[in-house]
């Protein structure tokens, strides 16, 4: 049997690129107590079998002569059993130097908190990439100050800048449209709602296509068997949903390979009709 566990690399082909899932740490949660179903507040009573721990992925694709990261991972923000994404790089025989560039889904932690380490950039050549929206709600002057603006969302827009700021005063940060090319091969689709400017980000190489998630689904169960479960971590919950169950039905229409951040390493796999609702289907190591 292949070795699935987290400190293991996971790499597949796809048409002439190759993707691998990097793990940056487990999240240990009681997920059922961040679940709600059609209800303001989460409702754990609903969700028995919900996991107790979410891994936090993120994927490395090489075509051509670039290294191109989806999401970094925590770094040095949720404690000393995150931020291994590094180590894992290196593991690979591959310099965080050596990344070309960096896309992110979107801006929260678990996915930008590792772009760096001590206050400067882990990688020193990439360039990186972010929707409009996203980076107007978290990084557009005075956002913290806005109407509305909670103080878990304060703390966010302080962490986003954090991570992103020393890219920017490298003049490494590119800004690209919500839904349209990012770079030759990847593109984006706006599915908001976990925040303003979450992505899916789709790779292809000749008819070959993976689509990376980023927080689309957290856990391997609850929100597959019904997409209109949404997660505390959700910034518009209705939206949330609605972008699931459209993600949902499109990766299994079309039958492409998706990435996700949050199933358990490595996070690659179909998903399937299951009745009227959806099961994930993980990939296998070739």
């Amino acid at each position: 049997m292949p070795d699935l566990s987290p400190s293991a690399p996971f790499t597949i082909s796809l048409g002439k690129a190759r993707i691998t899932a990097l793990c940056d740490g487990v999240l240990t949660v009681p997920v059922a107590n961040l679940y709600r179903l059609n209800s303001s507040q989460p409702t754990p009573e609903h969700f028995p079998a919900a996991p107790g721990e979410l891994s936090v992925n993120a994927f490395l694709v090489e075509t051509g002569t670039r290294k191109i990261m989806i999401d970094t991972g925590s770094g040095a923000l949720f404690g000393p059993d995150h931020g291994k994404l590094q180590a894992a790089l290196i593991n690979l025989g591959i310099s965080p130097d050596a990344i070309s560039d960096i896309i992110l889904t979107h801006i929260h932690a678990d996915h930008s908190g590792g772009l760096i380490a001590d206050g400067k950039p882990v990688f020193k050549n990439a360039t990186l990439h972010i929707g409009k929206t996203e980076a107007a709600f978290w990084l557009s002057e005075g956002a913290d100050k806005a109407a509305g603006v909670t103080e878990r969302v304060r703390g966010q827009i302080g962490r986003a800048h954090a991570a992103i700021d020393p890219y920017e005063a490298e003049k490494r940060v590119l800004l690209f449209a919500d839904d349209g090319e990012i770079m030759p091969g990847f593109s984006a689709s706006l599915r908001a709602g976990h925040t303003p400017g979450h992505l899916s980000i789709r790779f292809s190489d000749d008819e070959n296509t993976i689509v990376f998630v980023g927080d689309i689904v957290h856990g391997d169960s609850v929100q597959f068997a019904d997409p209109a479960v949404t997660i505390d971590f959700d910034y518009d919950q209705p939206n949330a949903a609605v972008a699931r169950a459209a993600a949902f039905a499109e990766a299994a229409d079309e039958g492409y390979l998706i990435a996700v951040a949050h199933l358990p390493f490595p996070g690659i796999g179909h998903i399937r009709r299951d009745g009227k609702a959806y099961r994930f289907e993980a990939r296998r190591a070739q």
